[in-house]
């Protein structure tokens, strides 16, 4: 566990998609409450308590929700993406993040993309530490990575450096996705966590909107102060 800032803690770990060794990473955040477990790895819940009791825990897309079941059974509250209560029946969520949707108390803003709907990927912005909290949105391989996966996202255009993927240029709503980043980048952050690759402790901001340049307007017309 490594702690980024006051109330802020990753946990990373191996994990292999299509073959290739890609890593995770989940995000707790201390709140007043309890804990918030964003995008869960297969550890076991325990592995929290010097931090506190988890209250909440956050399957944030379509795609990362393997490991939500075991600690929803331990009794924390269950919250995930549009469209995953009809993939995971089995999980009992308390709710779905999408609208205006805001349970998690002042110190977290919910930001549901309506962009991508293969993902449906929803974004955390932890005011205090100035953190914005991805998923899939972006990633950031580092060089010490295996070189079949910087050569994999190499060939998907992810590499190197803080990058989409192709998928998201083939697949993303352009439209909508204008919208949704003029939201995101309104937000004050600057640290960016991603769930595959190094955080960016620094400039989030300014990196976020250049992965995202391809859309036209994100990194200049779009771009909060």
């Amino acid at each position: 566990m490594k702690e980024l800032a006051g109330g802020i803690h990753t946990l990373a770990g191996p994990l292999r998609f299509l073959g290739l060794e890609v890593g995770a990473r989940m995000t707790v955040l201390e709140l007043d409450g309890g804990l918030l477990v964003h995008s869960p790895l297969g550890v076991e819940p325990e592995t929290l308590a010097p931090l506190g009791e988890v209250r909440w825990v956050v399957a944030p897309n379509k795609l990362h929700h393997l490991f939500v079941g075991p600690w929803v059974a331990r009794g924390a509250e269950g919250w995930a993406a549009a469209g995953l209560p009809q993939k995971r029946p089995d999980v009992a969520f308390t709710g779905v993040l999408e609208g205006d949707v805001q349970p998690f108390g002042s110190d977290v803003e919910v930001v549901p993309l309506t962009c991508f709907g293969l993902t449906n990927e929803v974004l955390l912005h932890h005011r205090p530490s100035r953190t914005l909290i991805t998923t899939d949105l972006v990633f950031n391989v580092p060089p010490t990575a295996p070189w079949l996966t910087r050569a994999a996202f190499t060939c998907a255009c992810a590499y190197p450096g803080c990058r989409t993927s192709l998928l998201e240029r083939v697949a993303m709503d352009r439209g909508c996705a204008r919208q949704d980043f003029a939201r995101i980048l309104d937000l004050d952050f600057d640290r960016l966590i991603m769930a595959h690759g190094e955080v960016v402790e620094t400039g989030g901001k300014d990196a976020l909107a250049a992965a995202f340049a391809w859309l036209g307007q994100p990194a200049t017309e779009l771009r909060g102060p």
